[in-house]
């Protein structure tokens, strides 16, 4: 499938980790590596990186407005129909829930999981720019610039998901959910099973 762009949100501050999240390794695998390994394995024909990172082909964020402003700057240098978004945070994601929404038929603007805002397919379209556009400019209060409005403005189609996938949606904000995370892909947490 080569009219999908694949686009790596990680431009992010990660305060809350107090370190760069994409560059946190699992099996010697940075995070970053990874999903763009996971959006290639999907089928994407490119793999963009929103975010500044040497030796990779970044999109640069106008506005350091969060993850809107970065899926603002991969539509604007997307030159392919589809943009598939994933976050850098996602470590459980795995390439076949990514290539499932790639296939799934839709109609409107984009389309993503149940329950979960990423990862998310956006029709390359005025449409869609014109809302990010919208969010993102300062007559919007900060509080409606938000993923979650983008999904309503947008009429984002949503996929069901099983109950036993959902962990696969989950991110790593914190030093302890990153320690909960390495021990669950190392297979000796006692938790949650992969």
């Amino acid at each position: 499938m080569h009219n999908v762009t694949g686009l790596v949100l990680a431009g992010g501050r990660s305060s809350r980790m107090g370190t760069n999240k994409a560059l946190l390794e699992i099996n010697g695998e940075t995070l970053l590596h990874r999903t763009m390994r996971l959006l290639e394995q999907a089928g994407c024909s490119q793999v963009l990186i929103s975010g500044n990172y040497d030796g990779y082909r970044c999109v640069i964020d106008t506005a350091p407005l969060g993850p809107l402003s970065g899926i603002a700057a991969g539509l604007e240098a997307c030159q392919t129909e589809r943009l598939l978004i994933l976050p850098v945070d996602m470590p459980y994601m795995t390439s076949a829930l990514v290539q499932l929404l790639m296939h799934f038929r839709f109609e409107g603007s984009g389309v993503s999981y149940a329950d979960a805002q990423f990862p998310l397919l956006l029709i390359n379209n005025e449409s869609n720019r014109e809302i990010l556009t919208e969010l993102l400019s300062s007559d919007t209060p900060p509080n409606q610039r938000s993923i979650t409005q983008f999904y309503r403005n947008a009429h984002i189609t949503k996929l069901p998901v099983s109950p036993k996938y959902r962990h696969c949606f989950n991110n790593t904000n914190t030093p302890e959910e990153w320690c909960q995370c390495q021990l669950l892909l190392n297979g000796t947490y006692q938790g949650i099973s992969l």
